[in-house]
């Protein structure tokens, strides 16, 4: 979406919300509408904002797990969705000494499973729910790097996982993916997956995998050198034996939106049920000192 000059002026990016919608069936989605009508919009301000959701359906209920940003420091917490159009009170499910975000919330067999970003500590950490969806208790560290929004996705009987890490004084991240499997001592052990040809800029976690006429798909993020969460890039994905890789398909940005709460200028996350899906939405407000603090910026640099 191009800015006027009065926009790049005076308006800055500043915080996210998240903007959900009812599914009447699987075709009304943004993968066939290629637009998103909200429904429900949840309040952000500057000092607390919402970000990274993840829907997750468990027997006739339906929960929304976001990151929640108390003043620059982000907490995990969920919410539960009425036919109604209402929602619950928030709870704080997962709180540390250090930023958390994307929780990337899974269930295999009869158990509930969450890999919330931690880069901050250095960690990529497995939790398992002791009472969905309220407590959660960590199990083990899958790895220990500075990684971010990680995703898994289960195909014939074994999880394949994708995480990125980010490239110093930039917005571009390296992807890698892996099979995660077990070893004889049932140590989980990561497989590489090789992805040769791929945008640093627009291939970052923006969401869970999904299916759709048999062919498997992701959301990512669209960044740019020094811009986060322009928009969402729906792509394909292939694999084949130890090869990885994925073709764009379309992609949805701020004016695909209809966002009544706040103006918008971007969106960076996607999540779906049979139900529901939900996006996350980049806010920006009015400065009028903007300019001026431009140029100080540039003045202190040199």
């Amino acid at each position: 979406m191009k800015k006027s000059l009065l926009e790049k002026m005076f308006w800055n990016p500043n915080y996210f919300s998240i903007a959900i919608r009812k599914k009447n069936n699987e075709k009304d989605s943004i993968f066939y509408k290629r637009f998103f009508d909200s429904e429900i919009e949840l309040k952000s301000c500057k000092d607390y904002w919402k970000a990274d959701p993840i829907l997750v359906q468990e027997g006739s209920k339906t929960f929304l797990f976001y990151e929640a940003c108390h003043k620059g420091k982000g907490v995990i917490e969920v919410i539960e969705l009425f036919e109604n159009g209402e929602v619950s009170e928030p709870s704080i499910i997962l709180e540390k000494e250090y930023h958390l975000s994307y929780p990337f919330v899974f269930k295999e067999k009869d158990k509930w499973y969450m890999i919330p970003e931690s880069s901050a500590n250095n960690t990529v950490d497995l939790y398992v729910a002791k009472k969905f969806p309220y407590e959660w208790e960590k199990i083990r560290t899958v790895l220990n790097d500075h990684a971010v929004d990680t995703s898994v996705y289960k195909i014939d009987e074994k999880y394949l996982m994708i995480t990125f890490f980010p490239v110093k004084g930039s917005e571009a991240v390296i992807p890698k993916p892996f099979w995660l499997k077990k070893d004889r001592d049932g140590k989980v052990v990561l497989v590489k997956l090789f992805w040769d040809e791929y945008n640093k800029f627009e291939n970052r976690g923006a969401g869970e995998y999904f299916v759709i006429d048999n062919k498997l798909y992701r959301p990512s993020q669209i960044n740019s050198i020094d811009s986060y969460g322009n928009g969402i890039a729906i792509n394909e994905v292939k694999i084949n034996g130890n090869q990885y890789g994925e073709k764009k398909i379309f992609e949805l940005l701020a004016e695909d939106v209809k966002f009544d709460r706040y103006r918008i200028d971007g969106l960076h996350t996607y999540t779906q049920t049979e139900k529901y899906e939900a996006i996350d939405v980049r806010c920006s407000f009015f400065d009028l000192l903007k300019p001026v603090k431009k140029v100080i910026s540039i003045v202190q640099k040199r």
